[in-house]
């Protein structure tokens, strides 16, 4: 049927494109997974291509050449998300930007650099510490996360405390819109640079960023303070956002986190009793050192044990949240946006959630604002066979329905996530965001499929009720305790 379009697009591109299916079934997923009886009924994850792009203009010309041949374009780099954002959900094509990459030189003047779209978050600081510099946040999956990936999923992770999200580090983005032209897109204008932050890669495809930057920290310290109670470490860390100066990482986990880190090679073994906070404070020495005496001071008040001997090994693994998933066959969870005045009470309920169901919860969290931490429960998972992993899924459901109950809402919404649209969004938010999709992207070419409305099979009674039935099947069948 595509026939055509695929001869036209091997001509264009040669060895940058290939529509064998071995390549292209590679694509099928992202670093979630599940089995093709619950996807293929929801999304047609099947490219007919994969095009690599070199440059804007080969963008262009594949958002053009898509258009004629009324063929989906999907944007994928890291793929580093569960959601399903980077994955293909009307076929089409798929756009790997991993081969946009290019890191210019820092000007002195601005603070500023520009870093092609397909340039990892790690890549881009040992090259900017080449310079002196080094990058004002960047994500917890650094070493596969891209910059144009963390940006468009709004760009929330460490540094992020200090610098704030990624959407207002952006002096400008080169962009390529589904109409196929490039543009230059600015904080202010018709098209504001964080429409494309909070698109999910579906108004149009960012290429390059500049992006502001920081001259390397003269000095740097890496604590950690331990609290056998959740409320107390609450307080601990509460008390440490009411200072003027931040610091630039504030990382908390629980004590089933921390048993299962140690089991995996990080931490020690007594942290498995304990709530666990990580300060990383880096900047100037006075302000490093006021930042320690300060979590010193609070940490005793909070009746914390200060194990900062430990600090610079947590900050080494500040990268391998992930390596969790190799203690278990598979695992499921859910990422939240949460108040951090919540925290505590969220802790207990994702624990008794664990208890109801027979699983153990694991939660770790990064402090990202003055009020919200972006918090992930994890728990272990069947992969098969099927009805455990649909159990599985209806846990997934409890945990986000208790992170509801304390205001915590997803983080990210992809495919699956469309089903909680009306928690991340009021009316008015989703229409304007539905505005812009229309403005930009009218004949829905550009990663349809995503963020904007769920299919039959997510819309919110049909996908409630499912859970709901999900979960009393675990429940049904957990034997209770902790796996």
């Amino acid at each position: 049927m595509h026939g055509e379009a695929i001869e036209r697009l091997q001509e264009r591109f040669g060895s940058f494109f290939t529509a064998e299916r071995a390549e292209c079934n590679l694509y099928e997923r992202d670093m979630g997974w599940l089995p093709e009886t619950l996807v293929k009924p929801l999304a047609q994850t099947a490219p007919l291509g994969v095009v690599r792009p070199q440059s804007a203009a080969d963008v262009g010309d594949v958002f053009r050449m898509a258009r004629e041949a009324k063929l989906a374009v999907t944007p994928r780099a890291g793929a580093s998300t569960v959601y399903f954002n980077a994955v293909c959900a009307k076929g089409g094509l798929v756009l790997d930007l991993n081969g946009l990459q290019g890191v210019g030189k820092v000007d002195v003047a601005t603070g500023v650099v520009d870093v092609a779209a397909g340039v990892t978050w790690s890549r881009l600081e040992r090259e900017l510490a080449q310079q002196g510099y080094a990058a004002c946040s960047y994500p917890s999956s650094a070493p596969g996360a891209t910059v144009g990936g963390w940006f468009a999923m709004k760009g929330y992770g460490l540094g992020s405390l200090q610098a704030g999200p990624l959407k207002e580090l952006v002096e400008a983005a080169e962009v390529v819109l589904p109409d196929g032209s490039v543009r230059t897109l600015r904080q202010e204008g018709e098209i504001p640079v964080h429409w494309l932050a909070e698109s999910e890669g579906t108004l149009g495809v960012v290429t390059q960023l500049s992006l502001k930057v920081r001259r390397m920290e003269d000095a740097a310290w890496h604590g950690v303070f331990a609290f056998a109670e959740a409320w107390k470490m609450q307080g601990f860390i509460e008390n440490l956002l009411k200072e003027e100066s931040l610091p630039f990482n504030l990382h908390f986990s629980d004590p089933a986190c921390n048993r299962q880190r140690f089991l995996a090679g990080m931490g020690n073994e007594r942290a498995g009793n304990y709530y666990t906070v990580a300060v990383d404070a880096l900047g100037a020495e006075a302000q490093v050192l006021r930042l320690r005496e300060t979590a010193e001071k609070e940490a005793y008040l909070h009746s914390g044990e200060n194990w900062s001997e430990e600090g610079e090994e947590e900050w080494n693994h500040r990268f391998f949240s992930l390596l969790l998933k190799r203690r278990f066959p598979g695992m499921l969870g859910a990422e939240l946006w949460l108040p951090m005045r919540k925290a505590t009470a969220y802790l207990e309920d994702a624990a008794r959630c664990g208890q109801r169901f027979g699983r153990e919860m694991m939660t770790y969290g990064h402090v990202v604002s003055r009020s919200h931490a972006l918090v992930m429960t994890a728990f272990p998972a069947e992969s098969q066979p099927l009805w455990p992993l649909l159990c599985g899924l209806g846990i997934v459901a409890q945990v986000q329905d208790a992170g509801w109950r304390h205001g915590g809402v997803p983080y990210g919404v992809g495919l699956w996530n469309t089903s909680y649209l009306s928690r991340l969004y009021q009316a008015e938010e989703l229409t304007e965001l539905r505005r812009r999709k229309a403005f930009l992207d009218p004949a829905g070419l550009c990663n349809p499929g995503k963020l904007y409305q769920a299919p039959l099979q997510l819309k919110p009674p049909l996908f409630s009720w499912a859970m709901s039935a999900l979960a009393l099947g675990a429940a049904m069948t957990s034997k209770g305790g902790a796996r």
